[in-house]
Parts: C-alpha cells; structure tokens; sequence
C-alpha cells in the first residue's frame, strides 16, 4: 500500500502531559503547539501530500475564559511564527473553521499566514481552529444552496464548498492521550478513514512515532466496502 495522501492528526493531551510535567497547563499547549513544527517537517520527509492538525473545537470555547485567551494569543503567535519557515519550504497552509468566529487577530494571523503561502505548491497543511465538522457540513450545504438553484444538494456539491475544497479525502486519522473517538473531526472527509490511537500525548510525541504511524497505514489493506 502507498503512503496516505492525507493525515489528520487530533491533537489531544497537552493538559495531562502538562500535569504528569508538573507545568502549567497553558506551557502543555505551548509544547503542543511547537509538534505542529515538529510534526510538519516529518512529514515534509515523506510522500504525504496533506496534513490537518485539529488545535481547537467549536466545543473548545466551554473551557475557562484564561485558558482560551491563552489558546487564542496562542494561536495568533503560532501563525506569524509558521509563516517565514513554511513559505521557505514550500507548505501550503489553509485555516478550517469558522474564522468569523475568532477574535480578530487571530483571524488576521491565519488570513495573512493562507495569503504569505498561497503559491506554494508543496505539502499542504490545514489548521483547523473552531472547527466542527458537523458545522462544515451546514457550511457547506448552505453555501451551495446560496449559489445554486438546485432543489437537491449532491455529495459533490458539498465536497466543492467545504471550508478547503482543494482538501484531498482523508485516509488516516491519528488522535494521540489514548482516547479513542474522533470528536466532530473531518467528519465528511474521513468517512473511509483508518484510524490510529497512540498511548502518548501529543507533546510527547516523536520521530519513532511518526514512523510507526506511516508504517501501520501501509501494513493495512483498505477494502471500501469490498
């Protein structure tokens, strides 16, 4: 089997590696975020084509007002960091998720790192910050009925007028801390997924991981249905 074209990675585990750290939970996140990198330059290694990193839900925002402003500043910082290294490496990125939704400087952040990287033509990376993958459906079929008269909405419809449409399906869904549920996550784009749980958590995770992550994808065999 060749390698996956896509990966979703449910990033998952920063408070409790924080913990078990004897850290802040707001430094788990920090850790958290520097794997994105991390992460990202492993696989700029490889022949995958697409990664997606699920940093923050729709359900996220029931979390406490610090840990998500934490989150928030965060996020702004991750953005304006990524820009100079990923445009030099040729990585495309794409924010999913409802931006309308986030403080405005995040929104900025993720608008200028999309605009910085738009003609890169390498591995493409989508970071998805209030995200719901329910919500992209209803995004996607209202988008459609707003720009069709069709009475009926297909699944081709939906697939052009997700939040990335140039998005590839996709074949692997990664969540790392040991819980084994996708959480609202690419819903539609995952309906043929293979699914990998890894026993660690996400800032905890290594080169050795990486390997075995694409090594099981290719030890599987995929049927569809077949």
């Amino acid at each position: 089997m060749p390698y996956p074209n896509h990966i979703g990675f449910i990033v998952d585990g920063n408070r409790r590696w924080a913990k078990e750290q004897g850290l802040p939970t707001f430094e788990g996140h920090r850790a958290g975020f520097d794997k994105v990198f991390f992460v990202t330059d492993c696989i700029l290694e490889t022949p995958v084509k697409e990664i997606t990193f699920y940093l923050f839900s729709t359900e996220n925002w029931k979390r406490s007002q610090d840990e998500v402003g934490y989150l928030m500043d965060l996020g702004a910082e991750m953005a304006y960091k990524l820009l100079e290294p990923w445009a030099k490496k040729n990585v495309r990125t794409f924010h999913i998720g409802d931006k309308a939704g986030l403080p405005e400087k995040v929104a900025k952040a993720l608008s200028d790192l999309e605009e910085g990287t738009k003609d890169n033509t390498g591995l493409i990376v989508n970071l998805a910050l209030n995200y719901g993958g329910k919500l992209e459906i209803v995004h996607a079929v209202n988008s459609a009925l707003r720009e069709s008269d069709k009475k009926e909405i297909t699944e081709d419809d939906i697939s052009k007028h997700l939040y990335n449409p140039l998005s590839n399906p996709v074949d692997l869904i990664v969540r790392t801390s040991g819980e084994q549920r996708i959480s609202n996550f690419l819903i539609w784009q995952a309906a043929y997924a293979e699914l990998i749980f890894l026993p660690k958590y996400w800032p905890a995770i290594d080169q050795e991981d990486v390997d075995y992550i694409l090594n099981e994808f290719i030890r599987r065999q995929r049927r569809f249905g077949v």
